[in-house]
């Protein structure tokens, strides 16, 4: 059997050119999806901060994009942080798409990464706005257009830890858990209305055209007790996860996006690469002990946890 990506890719019907909505795209995976929903040929209103200001070499780029290839691809001023920014992005798209709007693409977030203890709560609040109360405020102004057509799509990016806890990727780790829950939930409410609802869960990857920003977190005291644990995590990942070492090819997740959007049968989830998968097909056919002992392993805290147990 191929890949999830692969499968969906499979599932292709002839929905034809769509107006979509795509978050995040001042970096990340947004960027990319955006790319290649309009060289598809769709629709597509790019959304991102401050288009016109820190982010105005992205939306020129995008703008190039566009321009170069003839495409449909307009930028659209969009912080998911602000409810009237949201609302205001989606009542522009409605009203320059024809009177709708039929899918949408929800990747704006970013990550805070290091050890549960050293996460300053008012960084994990903050990471919660965005990430998941974000995504809230999308779906609660695209979801009465889409009622009122009958129809749409949402696709909420979120993670291969939204499968899994690992250790010092837990304060990301939440708020893709969140996002899963959230999508889920809206998957079977959002069916009453024709509108359908889906889950890609990439794979990290290491470009600032990959994944999400990072931040790390910010107690510096407390980070100290983990110092010598960090530093095998860090060379364990790099020996072991080609999206660490750089060689994963975050454009798989653009592709994994436009063929979702194309595709006849939406399943609710879909890893994309070949680490999500391995994390997520680990996750479902291990038990909690088997789980512990691989994660101990691959992360470099095995060795520390039998130091103190000798």
């Amino acid at each position: 059997m191929g890949s999830s990506a692969a499968i969906l890719r499979a599932m292709q019907d002839s929905r034809g050119s769509q107006v979509v909505l795509v978050s995040g795209c001042s970096g990340g995976f947004g960027y990319r999806a955006a790319r290649e929903l309009a060289r598809r040929g769709h629709v597509v209103y790019a959304g991102l901060r401050e288009p016109e200001g820190r982010n105005a070499e992205r939306a020129a780029a995008l703008r190039e994009f566009a321009s170069q290839g003839n495409a449909a691809l307009h930028i659209v001023q969009l912080d998911v942080d602000d409810a009237a920014s949201v609302d205001a992005a989606v009542e522009h798209v409605v009203h320059s798409g024809a009177g709708r709007i039929d899918a949408l693409v929800s990747t704006a977030a970013y990550s805070v990464m290091g050890p549960i203890e050293a996460c300053r709560p008012e960084q994990l609040l903050a990471e919660l706005n965005t990430n998941v109360v974000g995504a809230l405020r999308l779906f609660r102004a695209v979801l009465p257009p889409m009622r009122r057509a009958g129809r749409g799509r949402i696709l909420q990016i979120t993670s291969g830890l939204g499968r899994a806890a690992v250790p010092f990727m837990g304060p990301y780790s939440l708020s893709a858990w969140a996002q899963e829950c959230i999508a889920e939930v809206l998957h079977y409410e959002a069916a009453v209305f024709g509108i359908e609802v889906a889950i890609l869960e990439p794979s990290a990857y290491h470009t600032d055209l990959g994944g999400p920003a990072v931040k790390a977190v910010g107690d510096a005291e407390r980070l100290a007790h983990y110092e010598a644990q960090l530093v095998a995590f860090a060379e364990k990942l790099q020996r072991s996860d080609p999206a660490a070492a750089g060689t994963a090819d975050p454009e798989e997740v653009a592709l994994a996006v436009a063929d979702a959007l194309s595709a006849d049968q939406l399943p609710l989830r879909t890893p994309v690469g070949a680490s999500a998968e391995a994390l997520v097909r680990l996750r479902n056919e291990s038990t909690t002990g088997e789980f512990r002992a691989v994660i101990l392993d691959k992360t470099g805290l095995g060795e520390f946890v039998k130091a103190k147990h000798r």
